[in-house]
């Protein structure tokens, strides 16, 4: 999509949440995420820390979780091994993520990926978690048990 059709969904109110980040424009459409919870489809969104407050401000009911590095360092070495960005967008990136890191602090949890197998883990058990938490389940189960 181009820059003006971007522009022209953010001013028509098409994106739950939208941002330039490195130069880039992402978007997440609102359409999808109200069809998505209209049919009980966990979906999981890749957004920056703008984009997720924004969010958290539009759409009521999303979980949000903070995945980090293991410290800047390792960041700085996958980041490197991608070989898919210059050397400038990498340090770009570095920078920002100091920044971004402190926006942890109001997620709802945090996963640290370390090592990969544990990290899915701990996302599936968040997942698993929040499928059971008492005020996604109260409204269905008031009308088999009269809750």
């Amino acid at each position: 999509m181009g820059k003006e059709e971007f522009n022209r969904m953010v001013a028509a109110g098409e994106f739950a949440e939208w941002a330039e980040v490195h130069g880039n424009l992402y978007g997440t459409s609102l359409a999808t995420l109200k069809e998505c919870r209209a049919d009980g489809v966990d979906l999981i969104l890749d957004i920056d820390c703008q984009g997720a407050r924004q969010l958290k401000g539009r759409f009521e009911g999303g979980v949000y979780i903070f995945v980090l590095p293991p410290n800047i360092e390792e960041l700085r070495r996958r980041l490197d091994n991608r070989s898919s960005d210059s050397p400038e967008v990498i340090e770009r990136r570095i920078n920002n993520a100091a920044g971004e890191i402190k926006e942890a602090r109001w997620y709802d949890y945090i996963i640290v990926n370390d090592r990969f197998s544990e990290a899915v883990e701990q996302l599936k058990s968040v997942l698993i978690a929040e499928r059971c938490r008492t005020t996604r389940l109260i409204q269905g189960l008031s009308a088999t048990f009269e809750i």
